[in-house]
């Protein structure tokens, strides 16, 4: 199959005639199904791969005076079989990755310089599949709650009072829930434990009361009394330090309090890349959701205090507008991790920890006075069996099913949200396995197993691609107004626009049979469309889009 502009394109345009004939099923021969699997990996070999490595070096030893361990250049050497001798002689179809390491001993200052072999990486075929141990094996996408912060309410029985939420949700790193109750504070917690008032943390991300009391300042009068006056009169603490520490008090109850001991541990838990980051796809849904202007950008992937800010004040205005909750199971709020992330998340940064760990445990048994090499600090065998744990017994790392050409391309472009940091099948409640408006032409709508895994295993949609963030995308035909005659007319054009699930519902979308004539104009005045997630009838002056196909809505 040959790669189409459309599958790949980074900006949201493309070319009619490669993607859509509505005369006959020819537009499917053009589409790269298999695109879902090799973009993937791809992206994961040329930057991935070596991002989660430099996140690990320089590797020091526990007094950081001896040794120092720096990676030069990573390395991908050729595979030593072909596929064919892989499958015959029932071996793993891999290459070798060799790291140019360089180690400074600090107490004499000298250098030593070594090429060492890391691991083997699985090779993909053409087919997007891996041979492992002879047998085709394929990875399958997971879909999981994407990072951000998201606004919810409930109502609390036993108070009659509702409470509202906002839970951030990072990459990776400690989760962060702020709501308000039937005392009308703004409260906060750390991965569920402890309550404790919100300005505590703002504190901790170096504002002083005045600053927060100006901050705030624009909110509405009525709001500014009720809510941040009311906490802040909870929060007693004057300076930073005492924030930090009465917050370690929360976080570690018991522990003495040193106020070193609470600096390293707030700054582990919010300030420290390794522990705490919101990855370029929640930097973006944060921007979004708040209407921030933050760069998408590595030194962005923490959370900061306009952040906090900005969730604070849209939590307290929603006790007013009632407006702006989110649907967790909304395909705008869940993203696809696809086989490069999986394997980069649950094989080699997994792996490298360990091999980390390892590597500064031999920095100390090893004395500054004698000779040492690289080769003898680091010991890459928990990176080698971490990779090959996920590869050969992962659940998401399935044999692929080759019943026919079709179930072997369908087993492909399958999702789940089990897994591991998924779903338990019987965990899933009906919401998850529940077919949502967001899922149109996005996910298949008709397959799914039957029993225990109906709704928790999925497939993607014909037309559906995963974009850099890991949002499904669809497309559509794009519509304009044309004057002809003195009347205003719609036209559908040749421009085909991929919409996100969030950005489709601000759109006007109509269905793909809607009556046009010869140069694309349509001719009725009232059409039925999508809008805000609803099924409704609208003028024909209001449509925006236009569905590509009829064949959109359904899979493989």
């Amino acid at each position: 199959m040959t790669k189409t502009k459309t599958a790949q394109d980074k900006d949201k345009t493309g070319s009619r005639k490669t993607l859509v004939d509505e005369k006959n099923s020819s537009d499917l021969k053009s589409i790269d199904f298999l695109s879902f699997q090799k973009e993937s990996y791809q992206h994961f070999l040329e930057t991935e791969f070596e991002q989660i490595l430099r996140e690990f070096f320089p590797i020091e030893d526990y007094t950081k005076k001896n040794w120092t361990l720096f990676l030069e250049k990573v390395e991908f050497y050729p595979a030593k079989i072909s596929e064919s001798q892989a499958f015959s002689k029932q071996l793993t179809y891999q290459f070798p990755v060799y790291l140019h390491l360089e180690l400074k001993n600090h107490q004499s200052g000298k250098t030593k310089a070594q090429k060492i072999y890391l691991c083997d990486l699985p090779k993909m075929t053409e087919r997007g599949t891996f041979i492992i141990n002879g047998i085709e094996r394929c990875i399958i996408g997971q879909i999981v709650r994407s990072p951000g912060v998201y606004y919810t309410a409930e109502f609390d029985r036993s108070s009659g009072v509702t409470v509202y939420n906002a839970e951030v949700r990072p990459y990776i790193g400690a989760w962060l829930d702020f709501f308000i109750g039937k005392n009308k504070q703004i409260e906060a917690k750390i991965n569920k434990r402890r309550k404790f008032p919100a300005t505590l943390l703002l504190k901790v991300f170096g504002l002083s009361r005045e600053e927060i009391l100006r901050t705030f300042s624009d909110l509405d009068e009525d709001l500014y009394k009720d809510y941040l006056l009311a906490t802040l009169e909870k929060d007693k603490t004057e300076s930073g330090d005492e924030a930090i520490l009465e917050l370690y008090k929360k976080i570690k109850p018991g522990e003495a309090l040193v106020l070193e001991n609470a600096k390293e541990t707030v700054n582990n838990l919010f300030f420290n890349p390794r522990r705490y980051s919101l990855a370029n796809v929640g930097r973006y849904k944060l921007n979004k959701k708040l209407g921030l202007k933050t760069p998408i950008d590595k030194d962005y992937y923490l959370l900061n205090n306009e952040d906090l800010v900005a969730i604070i004040k849209y939590l307290i205005n929603i006790t007013k507008t009632q407006e702006g909750f989110d649907n967790i199971d909304h395909l705008g709020n869940r993203r696809v991790r696809r086989v490069g992330e999986l394997l980069g998340m649950y094989g080699v940064r997994v792996g490298m920890m360990r091999v980390e760990r390892d590597t500064k445990e031999r920095m100390s048994l090893i004395s500054p006075v004698g000779e040492a090499t690289p080769s003898q600090m680091l010991n890459p065998k928990p990176l080698i069996a971490a990779i090959a744990s996920f590869v050969k017994t992962s659940q998401l790392s399935q044999i692929v099913d080759q019943t026919n050409i079709l179930s072997e391309l369908d087993h492909l472009r399958r999702l789940t949200v089990g897994g591991p940091g998924g779903i338990q099948k019987n965990r899933a409640s009906f919401s998850i396995r529940d077919i949502s408006p967001s899922q149109y032409g996005r996910i298949c709508p008709i397959r799914s197993p039957e029993g225990p895994n109906i709704g928790v295993v999925t497939y993607l949609a014909l037309y559906a691609r995963v974009n850099e963030y890991g949002f499904i995308e669809t497309p559509y035909f794009k519509v304009v107004k044309e004057e002809k005659g003195g009347k205003v007319k719609m036209r559908q054009t040749d421009e085909i626009v991929y919409l996100q699930p969030d950005d489709e519902e601000n759109y006007y979308i109509t269905h793909s049979e809607v009556k046009k004539d010869e140069q694309g104009y349509l001719l009725e005045a009232r059409v039925p469309a999508r809008y805000k997630g609803e099924f409704i009838e609208v003028p024909v002056q209001e449509i925006q889009y236009i569905d590509i196909s009829p064949r959109q809505v359904v899979g493989l």
